[in-house]
């Protein structure tokens, strides 16, 4: 089976964990896989989607085409799936208005136009099939736990040791870390037994506590996840948010992190409270569970043994990817 992946720059997220940590696998499966950025160039683009006959599937990741282009591309696909794990049909948080009629009438064309939709999660789904879609299945953005893992245990495990409180994140989701700074400098007033460290390209400086600030990298975010003692994952509940698939938190479980997040329907799936890591409602109460896990130094490497545990067979890449290798199997068969 020849599959070709159509993705935006191999550099983001979704591409790289969607995908490229994906091909290896898929070529194991005995699938003949090709990634490609889809070209910004009209003219290149055109080149490329008139050779899109020769393969069996073509995948479009997350990208929402002109009418122009989409035409040609369902014109020129055997079998057309599109994946997605954002809310790409809603503009996101740092936006004054959340509804794109530009955005939400091409995500309704390519509803009506794909064979098969990937959602990363049911709140995305739902999106899908209100807006058209024929059928529409979940697959979850995995987490490659072979290189996000454990790292060597730190020297100094001391309770007289700063707790290392981490983000990681990117520059348009400062905004739900910012959240934080309120109830977590309240905290600092109270005790002095903790830091914050920032893993982004951008940052704030809204803390009081001693704040390290990284800049993200992709060769060392996994070593950078490692000096996190827990990790914290906060969140604003709107449209564009709900279509998060908290690979974040993903990525501190593979770590063996304990970590708080923001309760939402897809961390109450992979989250048991007080078990594998901690939710909250909102910021106070995030800053609360920090403030239990500052008390309970102990515990932290139980939960984050018990959170890497709980995602293995679910949420991991070989999980994932072979999710997604059946379902090419049943749309080609």
């Amino acid at each position: 089976m020849k599959i070709l992946f159509l993705t935006a720059s191999f550099k983001t997220p979704s591409a790289r964990f969607r995908v490229l940590q994906n091909l290896d696998i898929w070529c194991g499966l005995g699938l003949d896989v090709e990634a490609v950025p889809l070209p910004k160039s009209n003219w290149k683009r055109l080149k490329l989607l008139q050779k899109l006959p020769v393969y069996d599937i073509v995948l479009l990741l997350k990208r929402l085409l002109h009418r122009h282009s989409l035409y040609l591309l369902r014109q020129r696909a055997r079998i057309l799936v599109y994946d997605f794990d954002d809310a790409v049909m809603f503009s996101d948080s740092n936006s004054e208005d959340f509804i794109s009629p530009r955005k939400s009438q091409r995500f309704a064309a390519i509803a009506r136009s794909a064979d098969l939709f990937c959602a990363g999660n049911d709140y995305l789904k739902e999106q899908a099939l209100n807006a058209g879609a024929r059928r529409v299945e979940v697959v979850p953005t995995g987490v490659d736990c072979d290189y996000f893992r454990p790292g060597p245990l730190s020297p100094d495990s001391s309770d007289s040791r700063p707790l290392n409180i981490g983000w990681i994140g990117s520059r348009a989701n400062l905004v739900y870390l910012q959240a934080l700074a309120e109830p977590l400098n309240r905290l600092f007033e109270l005790r002095r037994d903790f830091k914050l460290t920032i893993v982004c390209d951008d940052f704030i400086d809204d803390f009081h506590c001693p704040v390290e600030k990284i800049k993200w990298s992709a060769k060392r975010e996994v070593d950078d996840i490692r000096r996190f003692d827990v990790g914290v994952m906060p969140l604003i509940e709107d449209p564009w948010t709900k279509g998060k698939c908290a690979f974040k938190l993903l990525q501190y479980m593979a770590c063996g992190l304990p970590a708080v997040a923001s309760a939402t329907a897809v961390t109450e799936k992979i989250v048991k409270p007080g078990v594998n890591g901690m939710l909250a409602s909102d910021p106070v109460e995030m800053v609360d569970k920090i403030n239990w896990l500052l008390d309970h130094r102990q515990d932290l490497p139980a939960i984050g043994v018990k959170a890497r545990q709980s995602i293995l067979g679910i949420y991991d890449s070989q999980t994932v990817a072979r999710r997604y290798a059946s379902l090419f199997a049943q749309l080609s068969s």
